[in-house]
């Protein structure tokens, strides 16, 4: 029996304490292994032997788009982890547990994707344009050590 479909436009995004955003959009949502070189080999009686051995995993960052409102704790949580203004950085402990949550069409949970250790390296604002009747977005890009869908 197939589940209900999930859609592209019911979905969330949390990471401890930064809540109620206005996200437009979620992408990177991805962990790859890529193989070693194959290794190809000849045994006793000539039989070929070729085996794909994994590597170290790798995460592609994810990049949050949101509706630019006068809230601005993405941006400060940016800037405690990146920018040196008198203080060090502080990324590391401003390291958050976050999640990507799919509803279905009743607002039910339907999906989970956790984001291990994440923080901000790359702070993106919106383009403004006079002539322009989009609404203004910022784009924010985390760094992690892992996505694990859970749900």
């Amino acid at each position: 029996m197939a589940g209900e479909f999930l859609t592209a436009c019911k979905f969330y995004f949390e990471a401890d304490g930064i809540t109620d955003k206005f996200i437009k959009e979620v992408g990177g949502l991805g962990v790859e292994s890529t193989p070693a070189q194959d290794i190809h080999g000849s045994s006793k009686g000539g039989k070929i032997q070729r085996q794909a051995t994994p590597t170290v995993v790798k995460f592609t960052n994810i990049t949050l788009k949101l509706i630019a409102t006068v809230d601005k704790d993405l941006y400060d949580w940016y800037q405690k982890c990146n920018e040196d203004m008198g203080d060090p950085r502080q990324w590391s402990q401003n390291r958050k547990t976050g999640s990507v949550v799919a509803y279905d069409q009743q607002g039910n949970e339907q999906a989970r994707w956790n984001i291990i250790n994440c923080y901000p390296c790359k702070y993106t604002g919106p383009t403004l344009t006079a002539s322009g009747g989009d609404m203004a977005n910022e784009t924010i890009e985390l760094v992690h050590e892992g996505v694990k869908r859970v749900k």
